[in-house]
């Protein structure tokens, strides 16, 4: 088969806008309705009611071509009929049962949105900014995504902005057709998409951990497979308890070769109270491996506002304190820095200004807002625990510590990574939130620790 080239050039841009416009034209009014079940009347109209051996049967016309196309997305019992109205060229070596089973998927786009009412050709410059997007994802499949037009399906019940979309691909002179390697691609992932949901829902964290290796290969910094099967397990457990819906119940909101969205309702929230939705994206990346990108975020831990000591717990982020509970606790500091505040509140009371306080230690940097009186005593609310080192036994919850691995972190916030390592909590009307730096390489270990009040 002769397909379109990667590069449009000016007459063949021209040339596409002309054949979609009139294409637009011709789609733009409702199809799918009742009259479905006239569908083998429909065909025989568009073939002149000839038929015979599928490298004689012509061309469907490309208005038609779609038209067929969806109308199986309402009514699958016109699957057959439908494959056996195109020629051998435009279904590009597609066997009846490559052809059903991805119409089945696409079907899945539209589940719980009514009746499929109208479909419309995207306009050019509209063409152009999805193409682009699919190619960032996918740079080695832009001959494929350059040949291919997306089609806008309408459904009756659909809000605003909800619409989904479709692809046919177009030949260099302009006609229309299901390229093969885009239908098997988009398959694949269907096919893994449905194997993991499979494996969570059914606790096999083995299979869940044999799927999720490749999500982390592109990072800055690695996890040890007991990391990921740490991840495995805990997904497993997150479905088990909180994702009350099957995987034949979730919505799909997208599919094309680069990912396919499923939109989750029923989910559980923090407090096992409400449901909520949350999104899941089973994609591929540039190299050509599924990843799977099923985010679930932690939450700062209160154990995990508090500053220790080697085994005595000491300050909590965001209580009040001052320099003698300090020097008893860690000591006299290398140096305290005192400002006064930008915030506006010494303008507000200048009989009692305010000051920001830098509090040194060896190993550790502590942040204070509050005041000082005449002979350099201070007080004021703990805003911030910088630990700069691992040369101490500092540490934010007795455990987390500057010099651990990322595994070991892991341990305790398996999803840590979902935030870029900062976590947060909101506790008593304060928002908190960690944040980890790392060295990368070598083992890949905490080289700082950052808790602050936001």
């Amino acid at each position: 088969m002769q397909k379109r080239s990667a590069k449009l050039d000016k007459a063949g841009t021209h040339a596409l806008c002309v054949r979609l416009m009139a294409l637009v034209l011709s789609v733009a009014f409702s199809v799918i309705a009742s009259s479905c079940a006239n569908l083998s009347g429909w065909v025989a109209d568009w073939t002149d009611g000839r038929s015979g051996t599928p490298d004689k049967i012509p061309f469907v016309a490309n208005s038609n071509m779609i038209r067929l196309i969806t109308s199986c997305l309402s009514d699958s019992g016109q699957i057959e009929t439908v494959y056996h109205s195109f020629p051998e060229k435009q279904l590009d070596g597609l066997s009846l049962a490559e052809f059903s089973e991805y119409v089945g998927i696409l079907s899945r786009l539209g589940e719980g949105k009514g009746r499929l009412s109208s479909f419309r050709v995207f306009d050019e410059s509209e063409i152009l900014a999805i193409r682009e997007t699919l190619t960032e994802r996918l740079p080695n499949q832009e001959e494929l995504i350059e040949q291919s037009v997306p089609v806008q399906l309408t459904y009756e019940s659909e809000t605003g902005g909800d619409s989904s979309i479709v692809y046919v691909q177009e030949n260099e002179d302009g006609s229309l057709y299901l390229d093969a390697d885009w239908v098997r691609q988009c398959i694949e992932l269907y096919r893994f998409s449905k194997l993991y949901y499979t494996a969570v829902q059914n606790q096999n964290t083995d299979a869940v951990y044999s799927m999720l290796q490749n999500s982390y290969h592109d990072r800055d910094y690695s996890f040890s497979n007991e990391t990921i099967r740490l991840k495995a397990r805990e997904l497993s457990r997150f479905y088990l308890l909180r994702v009350k819906a099957e995987f034949e119940q979730y919505q799909m909101t997208v599919a094309d070769i680069s990912s396919i969205v499923f939109d989750q309702k029923g989910v559980l929230d923090d407090e096992l109270l409400n449901y909520e939705s949350r999104s899941v994206t089973i994609r591929r990346d540039p190299s050509g491996s599924i990843v799977v990108n099923d985010v679930l975020t932690d939450t700062l831990k209160v154990r995990d506002l508090y500053l220790y000591a080697g085994d005595n717990r000491t300050i909590r982020i965001g209580d009040y304190s001052n320099n003698a509970y300090f020097e008893s606790l860690f000591g006299q500091p290398l140096l305290t820095t005192v400002s006064r505040s930008g915030d506006g509140e010494a303008v507000d009371d200048p009989a009692e200004p305010k000051f920001d306080l830098i509090v040194d230690y060896p190993s550790a940097r502590i942040y204070l807002h509050g005041s000082i009186d005449s002979i350099g005593a201070w007080e004021g609310i703990v805003t911030r625990i910088h630990i700069k080192s691992g040369d101490s036994d500092f540490s934010i919850g007795k455990v987390i510590r500057v010099g651990m691995t990322l595994d070991d972190f892991m341990k305790i916030y398996p999803f840590a990574d979902e935030t870029d390592f900062v976590l947060s909590v909101k506790n008593d009307e304060q928002s908190y939130r960690l944040k980890i730096r790392l060295a990368v390489g070598n083992g890949d270990k905490v080289s700082g620790i950052i808790l602050e009040a936001e």
